[in-house]
């Protein structure tokens, strides 16, 4: 598994480890290290192996947590974070589906009130209950053991931590209502079509244009037009796996392909063909 030693988005991107369900990141930091941290579009579960982390979430009062606890962070959070020592964590990026696939399944027998309702800039901060400290080592294990069907393990495993979560008002709270926000709503129309407008995709999660706007910048800290940008360019990085640059380019709906290879290394840092040669490299 890559360790990750800053918290640049294109950095998690190319080092975690993903599978259907979930991404694990893991991350390596010295001691004094200090930056602001982003959830961006997923719930994100926040734990620590070694060390501690002083974090302020969302304008929160400043705290510390070890590894005897955990932080659910909601979908584009922001946190302010300092290491008073050296620290390596383990953090778990959900996937909607996973989380809608554990609900689903057991909403019902839930002994929590799933009316109840929670502000978009919650989080939850908890000890680590036995339970939840087995899956979590359970997790370390299979990364380490490097099994053939390590991502089916890991799904699989995953749900019963996502399921552990659920039965926690707080956690229930955040994982079950947070993608009902209109802006969280927004982000997976979003994804799941290019060729909605800005306009049009305001007006189907209930708002104006201009406050739908404000507020999307309010939440994720960039305005419709650059998260969409981001999403064509995200989208067009896994088809250079598979497409030439032109195609991949055209596919997303970039006709000018010289524009369309600035932005892309404007947002990697690389062209669409270096990252070709980086990708059959690691291939």
């Amino acid at each position: 598994m890559h360790t990750i030693n800053d918290f640049k988005r294109v950095t998690e991107r190319e080092y975690a480890l993903s599978t259907d369900s979930l991404n694990l990141l893991y991350y390596d930091l010295p001691q004094y290290f200090d930056d602001c941290y982003h959830s961006y579009d997923s719930p994100r579960l926040c734990t620590i192996l070694t060390g501690t982390k002083e974090v302020k979430v969302n304008q929160s009062d400043s705290f510390q947590y070890d590894r005897t606890e955990f932080v659910l962070l909601p979908p584009n959070a922001t946190v302010h974070m300092s290491m008073p020592s050296s620290t390596k964590a383990l953090v778990y990026e959900f996937s909607d589906q996973l989380i809608d696939g554990v609900v689903q399944q057991v909403v019902d027998n839930l002994e929590v009130d799933s009316a109840q309702y929670i502000d978009c800039n919650s989080f939850s901060h908890n000890k680590i209950n036995n339970r939840l400290g087995e899956l979590h080592q359970r997790m370390q294990q299979i990364v380490a053991g490097n099994d053939t069907n390590m991502r089916f393990l890991l799904n699989l495993t995953c749900q019963e931590v996502v399921y552990e979560l659920l039965r926690k008002q707080s956690c229930h709270s955040i994982l079950y209502q947070a993608k009902n926000h209109p802006i969280n709503q927004a982000i997976r129309l979003m994804k799941s079509s290019h060729h909605q407008s800005i306009s049009e995709i305001a007006e189907e999660v209930g708002l104006s244009l201009s406050n739908f706007s404000q507020k999307f910048k309010a939440v994720t800290e960039s305005t419709p037009k650059d998260y969409v940008r981001q999403l064509r360019l995200q989208r067009s990085q896994k088809l250079l796996e598979t497409l030439s640059v032109t195609d991949a380019a055209m596919e997303v709906g970039y006709d000018n392909i010289s524009h369309y290879i600035r932005l892309f290394k404007m947002e990697f840092g690389v062209t669409p063909k270096q990252y070709q040669l980086q990708y059959q490299i690691r291939a």
